[in-house]
């Protein structure tokens, strides 16, 4: 096909071609910016007066705080946090985490160890006690044995009662645990 049009006005064309482009564009993105604003109205006047009423109510909150006298109340907490500081740092509590996972090494496949209750008998002794199940008595005494064998342990008490069934035995195990 042939060109019947020159070179200058080719490039006349196309530079308008252009600008019409142009346009177009900075019109669509005035009209959604229109949009925008006309559609987050409401949504700005809904977020205004909720912070008005939440500034209103602070405000209300801090009279009310120095209206009524809140020191008092305040001192007796700090005295009785105080007071249970000083219980905590006096009475020495034996951790019973190391205790739990001593066990847990001493543990085979033939038991089953579903609960553990830690309790704190004196100033400076507790208690755990080791719930669960064993598939058999050999696999109970075995346990019990390697636990006393650990030293980590004051006392190891299995009452004997634990023993009489051959297979999938309920045990409790008392153990004493003293630093």
């Amino acid at each position: 096909m042939f060109n019947l049009l020159p070179e200058n006005l080719k490039s006349l064309i196309y530079s308008e071609y252009k600008m019409r482009r142009l346009v177009l564009i900075l019109f669509f993105t005035v009209v959604i910016e229109i949009f925008i604003l006309i559609f987050l109205f409401p949504t700005w006047l809904i977020s205004s007066s909720k912070e008005r009423e939440v500034v209103k109510q602070s405000e209300e909150m801090s009279e009310f705080l120095k209206e009524s006298n809140i020191n008092p109340a305040t001192g007796i907490i700090k005295g009785i946090n105080a007071k249970l500081n000083i219980i905590n740092t006096t009475l020495d509590y034996p951790e019973f985490i190391p205790f739990i996972d001593k066990t847990l090494s001493q543990k085979t496949s033939s038991i089953y160890i579903t609960e553990f209750t830690y309790s704190v008998t004196g100033t400076s002794t507790a208690t755990l006690l080791v719930r669960g199940v064993s598939k058999t008595r050999e696999a109970l005494v075995s346990f019990v044995k390697k636990l006393e064998d650990t030293k980590s342990f004051k006392k190891v008490d299995l009452p004997i009662s634990n023993l009489a069934k051959d297979k999938n035995i309920e045990f409790a195990i008392n153990l004493l645990i003293s630093p």
